[in-house]
């Protein structure tokens, strides 16, 4: 990860915006109230945790934040592998399972960018579904609401793991399903409790619940003629050339399901046999894959696929080396012997070789980092008083990089978020347009208005208030004009 540059990549994106999400909890604003997003706040906490950590030991909450990335990146790698040695039952194909993350660049760019929830989310999962193998029900239904609570699909692991201890739902009077449920209810409980307390259980209920499944949701979701095509076109501009290892998960993913199910039919032990926990790991990355069919945006929506295709792909590998053994006599074929032995830890080997030479290429690649950022802002934090406001919508970078609140809770006008604030006033839009009108902000950043249903009302009013700035390797940021 420390090849990718950690301490001097760019702060931009949806990273942005979940690193100034942080700084406001440390700021003591209240999460969906005073600062808004559809996503779960379990990692804007872990995040604001290691910045409060950062801070005391003398680092800048930006790098403290990332710094956590790293160390989780650190924690998947591990959680992979055992994993993959508990489902697979084979420590090579479990190094490559934990290796292939590693491999992809751009996986290693949304680590260290920070803010990602879907590294955690994953990571929490993965933990569900280890401790799913080790026959732990109660802490399962722990760690798969600490998925949820990074990021809603999370969710999908506790249903997991309830079909497993409940046996598919046909077994009941051991009470381990009932486990997974009493496990997921204590963190589940514990933030409803806390945003109850701080009189924000309606914000973080309307953002989080009701907002995703009656306007986010509908607005976002593909159909089945779209959805596969969008969600391709994405894997193969990210995954590239390591698209071959994506197929082999897919033939492994099937192999694994059909060898598993063929067994425990053979043995006539379909719902009893004591293997059933290894339909964990397919029933995850299925549900997880039907669920990015219908609503996938972007590239870190695979983040949570990297684990899986690696253990998938490392166990057809696996597999086929084993059935040459198994079918080949070795004492009569030396060179087959040979290449039984060593084609695994070839592979392997490659795998590290790939891992180290993307990263030492990347080292050469040149990209604006964050202490150019740094300066180009200077340029704003000139111009702006101790108590003055600006008003950022998308340009999260700005507020983070100044550390800094912005003027109202609305980072991001998005997917309905901006028809939700105007059926809630009688002006409509224009009254949040007012709202922010009568603080007149001095600085005004204006950048991602692709999804605003309302971008020519915000766009009109800064022409009329306001004129551009030059900030370097920026656009849509601007002064109010001089009376």
């Amino acid at each position: 990860m420390f090849m990718y540059r950690p301490l001097s990549q760019a702060e931009e994106g949806d990273s942005a915006t979940y690193d100034y999400m942080a700084q406001s909890v440390l700021r003591g604003q209240v999460l969906y109230r005073d600062v808004v997003d559809n996503k779960a706040p379990g990692s804007l906490y872990l995040s604001a945790l290691a910045m409060q950590l950062g801070k005391a030991l003398g680092l800048r909450d930006l790098i403290a934040a990332r710094m956590l990335h790293v160390v989780l990146a650190g924690l998947l790698a591990v959680l992979v592998y055992l994993v993959a040695e508990a489902y697979l039952r084979n420590r090579i194909a479990a190094i490559m399972a934990c290796l292939f993350p590693l491999m992809s660049d751009r996986f290693a760019l949304w680590v260290v960018g920070g803010g990602q929830p879907k590294l955690p989310m994953i990571l929490f999962g993965m933990l569900t579904l280890l401790l799913v193998a080790k026959d732990s029900p109660f802490w399962a239904g722990v760690s798969a609401m600490l998925s949820c609570l990074c990021w809603q699909p999370g969710l999908l692991f506790a249903g997991t793991a309830f079909l497993i201890f409940s046996r598919y739902l046909t077994t009941w009077r051991d009470l381990r399903a009932a486990k997974v449920l009493a496990g997921a209810a204590i963190p589940l409980l514990i933030l409803l409790s806390y945003f109850h307390a701080k009189g924000a259980f309606e914000d973080l209920w309307g953002w989080t619940v009701t907002f995703n499944y009656s306007v986010y949701g509908p607005r976002s979701v593909r159909g089945v003629d779209s959805g596969p095509s969008h969600l391709l076109r994405v894997a193969l501009k990210i995954f590239r050339s390591d698209a071959v290892l994506v197929v082999l998960s897919f033939l492994g993913l099937a192999l694994y399901a059909v060898r598993s199910m063929g067994e425990r039919i053979k043995r006539r032990e379909l719902f009893s046999s004591p293997d059933l926990y290894r339909d964990a790991i397919v029933i995850a990355p299925i549900v997880y894959l039907m669920f990015s069919i219908f609503k996938f945006n972007a590239g870190p929506y695979l983040i949570p696929f990297f684990p899986f295709i690696g253990i998938f792909a490392g166990y057809v590998l696996t597999e086929c080396v084993q059935g040459t053994r198994a079918d080949v006599p070795v004492s009569n074929h030396p060179v087959r012997a040979v290449l039984v032995k060593w084609l695994p830890k070839f592979v392997v080997a490659t795998m590290v070789f790939i891992t180290l030479y993307r990263g030492a290429i990347y080292q050469f690649e040149p990209r604006p980092t964050l202490q150019d950022q740094d300066r180009a802002f200077e340029v704003v934090s000139r111009i702006l008083g101790s108590n003055e406001r600006m008003y950022v919508h998308g340009t999260a970078e700005l507020l983070v990089l100044l550390n800094r609140p912005n003027l109202n809770p609305y980072v991001y006008l998005d997917w309905g978020k901006d028809d939700v604030l105007a059926t809630r006033r009688e002006g409509g839009f224009g009254d949040v347009i007012g709202e922010i009108e009568s603080q007149a902000p001095k600085i005004v950043a204006i950048s991602r208005l692709q999804k605003v249903a309302h971008r020519g009302e915000l766009t009109d009013w800064v022409a009329k208030h306001y004129e551009p700035l030059e900030v370097p390797g920026y656009e849509g940021i601007y002064l109010r004009k001089e009376n």
